[in-house]
């Protein structure tokens, strides 16, 4: 009769799972106070909430008992928001004497440029061991005010310009394709220290994915229709359970640092009974359960992600220390436009 392998081997070669130790009392009153705050400063006090928020979900995201650290400075994610601010305004201006809508070709243009500096600041702000993550691995080499302003814009144009006009163009045949190549995008241009993130999922999966996905979707439709709209809610969210626990499965199992490899155990059936419970105590209780379903989507989703094998996370996390402890901290030089993207 098998018995259980508990040989040292067995337990370092075992997958680290993260853990997420934050509590709905403490992230309500965080919660509560950002909200009071933006409101009575219109918006500005935004920023600090920001950071005050990803501050207490990274600092309770342990991985091997060391948590996760959020770096950013709320003044720097102000001035982006206001750069932007003032940009939107100024083609507005511009839009209204000249009688004709820029704006759109305004968020054609700008989106690429947008999502590099968001993405680069989001993960040179983000470390683990006091090793920070960066964005714009392999990126075309440029010099001068380009290098910074700019990386792989030509690059980034052609996974967020073309599917605004492809994927209609395709009545929605080319999704797939296009969820795959941002997936590949971001995890492929990231980095810890400096070992780049590997991809090597393939778009037949997502399409395999998606079509079982339009499935469910089309249950919701027509649920809908038989329920006289009182199935509409739990179906819809019964779709996008099936939908985000398959993608995250795909992909992160396809997700490599270095010699570790992720996992995704993400179910459908516990996201759909986590999002239908949360989404009816919201509703509830108008809002104010809103910080406990945060941190009960943080606890599953981050629980349900694992880094194999485990014994290997120790020794890489020193050498990346080492590694980047020379290269200084750029991050004081970049724009702050952080607006999860």
């Amino acid at each position: 009769m098998p018995t259980e392998n508990n040989s040292p081997a067995a337990a370092e070669n075992a997958p680290a799972t993260l853990r997420f130790t934050g509590e709905a009392g403490e992230y309500f009153r965080i919660w509560i106070v950002n909200v009071c705050l933006s409101i009575l400063t219109l918006g500005i006090y935004s920023a600090w909430a920001k950071v005050r928020r990803k501050r207490y979900f990274y600092g309770n995201t342990l991985l091997r008992d060391a948590s996760f650290e959020y770096l950013a400075e709320p003044t720097a994610i102000l001035k982006g928001r206001f750069i932007v601010i003032g940009i939107l305004m100024a083609f507005g201006l511009v839009a209204e004497l000249l009688k004709t809508n820029l704006l759109g070709l305004l968020y054609i243009v700008a989106i690429p440029y947008v999502v590099i500096k968001a993405a680069r600041f989001n993960a040179v702000n983000s470390a683990y061991r006091g090793v920070r993550f960066s964005f714009g691995v392999g990126f075309p080499p440029q010099s001068g005010l380009a290098k910074h302003a700019i990386p792989g814009y030509t690059m980034t144009s052609q996974f967020l310009i073309l599917p605004i006009f492809l994927v209609p163009l395709s009545l929605g045949l080319l999704y797939p394709y296009y969820a795959f190549r941002r997936r590949q995008f971001f995890f492929g241009h990231s980095a810890f220290g400096t070992t780049p993130f590997a991809f090597d999922a393939r778009p037949g999966g997502f399409y395999l994915v998606y079509f079982k996905a339009a499935l469910f979707f089309l249950l919701f439709l027509v649920g809908s229709v038989v329920t006289l709209g009182l199935g509409a809610l739990p179906l819809y969210i019964l779709f996008a359970a099936y939908r985000d626990a398959a993608v995250a499965r795909l992909a992160w199992g396809h997700t490599r640092l270095g010699n570790m490899r992720f996992s995704c155990q993400w179910k459908t059936w516990d996201l759909f009974k986590l999002h239908l419970v949360n989404t009816l105590a919201i509703i509830a209780t108008l809002g104010l359960m809103a910080p406990w379903a945060a941190i009960r989507v943080a606890r599953y989703q981050l629980q349900g992600l694992s880094l194999q094998p485990a014994d290997e996370i120790d020794g890489f996390v020193a050498t990346e220390t080492e590694k980047t402890a020379a290269t200084g901290d750029e991050a004081g030089d970049l724009l702050g436009l952080d607006f999860g993207l």
